[in-house]
Formats: structure tokens, C-alpha cells, sequence
């Protein structure tokens, strides 16, 4: 290997503790995701982050794990009990943007509802949770969330690699 290879080699009794998180998260970057917003609401009020800690656990009975560090979403998850999650195209990443805390401006979020959970409209897919668990797993918080409500359509995912947002294919 070259040395532009192995760049980022290091094991855990080499980094300072101070530099550990910042190393896994480049290292953890390497791993291609989808995008999703994550939503909920309280009254009338829609809470969404951007969020690509998300993944299928079970197929029976149907869960999904949300996996969320401190925040707003984090505070109100116990206090509604449902999340969506809506999977993000290729072609909604200003919405990914806006709710990862960069707020967009002039940009108008568009909701699609079921029941009482919203959900990012045009998104590839739509999953609604009831949260059926929560496990504290280091600085996150673990929700694991019961499968009540989900649709999809065909399209190109929203992709995040290394700090940055792509697309299939790199166009």
C-alpha cells in the first residue's frame, strides 16, 4: 500500500482520547448512506432533522432504529411517541440542508400527512413509527420505532459520503 493509502491507519491506543470522535467520524464517513428527514409533531407544530443513523432492525414484526444525539427531536420523541421518516431523492438536497440546521432561505417545506405524522413531501419513501423502545447507546439515544404506516415510489437516492451530499453515478 501506499502511504496515501494508509493516510488514515491508526489504532485506538494511538489516538488520544481527544481525537478519537473526530477519527470515527471520518472513518464512519467512508460508509455511503441515504439521506432521511426524520419528522414529528406536536400540536400543530412540525419538528423535522435531517438524519442518516437509520436503519430496518426487524421485518416481523416491522422496526426501525432511529439513532439520535442531543437535540430538539431527542427532547420531543418522549413527549409524542411517533416519528416519520421520509427517504430523501437526489433531487431534495436543499431540504436535507435546511434540516440539518442550515436553514434555507425563502425554502417552504411541503408536508404530506398520515394521522398525525408528517412527512416530507415527494420523498422516495415514507416510514411512520410508533417508538416501541429507546436504548442509550453512548452520547445517543437508540429509538426504536414500530412500523405503522409506509410507502414508496422509484426515483434516485439522496446519498451522503465523506462530509458530503451525492448522488448514484456522481452526476
Amino acid at each position: 500500500m501506499s502511504s496515501e493509502q494508509l493516510r488514515g491507519v491508526a489504532t485506538l491506543t494511538q489516538v488520544s482520547r481527544a481525537s478519537a470522535p473526530a477519527r470515527l467520524r471520518k472513518a464512519m464517513g467512508r460508509f455511503a448512506t441515504g439521506v432521511t428527514v426524520v419528522t414529528t409533531a406536536q400540536r400543530d407544530h412540525v419538528h423535522g432533522m435531517t438524519a442518516n443513523g437509520v436503519m430496518s432492525v426487524s421485518l416481523d414484526p416491522p422496526l426501525v432504529v432511529v439513532s439520535l444525539g442531543a437535540s430538539r427531536m431527542d427532547d420531543l420523541l418522549p413527549k409524542t411517541r411517533r416519528y416519520g421518516i421520509s427517504v430523501l431523492g437526489a433531487e431534495q438536497e436543499e431540504l436535507a440542508v435546511h434540516f440539518a440546521g442550515r436553514p434555507v432561505e425563502d425554502l417552504a417545506p411541503r408536508f404530506t400527512w398520515w394521522k398525525e405524522l408528517p412527512f416530507i413531501e415527494g420523498a422516495l419513501a415514507h416510514v411512520g413509527c410508533r417508538v416501541d423502545a429507546i436504548h442509550q447507546a453512548g452520547d445517543h439515544r437508540l429509538w426504536v420505532g414500530r412500523v405503522e404506516y409506509m410507502e414508496y415510489r422509484d426515483g434516485d437516492p439522496l446519498l451522503f459520503y465523506a462530509g458530503r451530499f451525492g448522488r448514484i453515478g456522481g452526476a
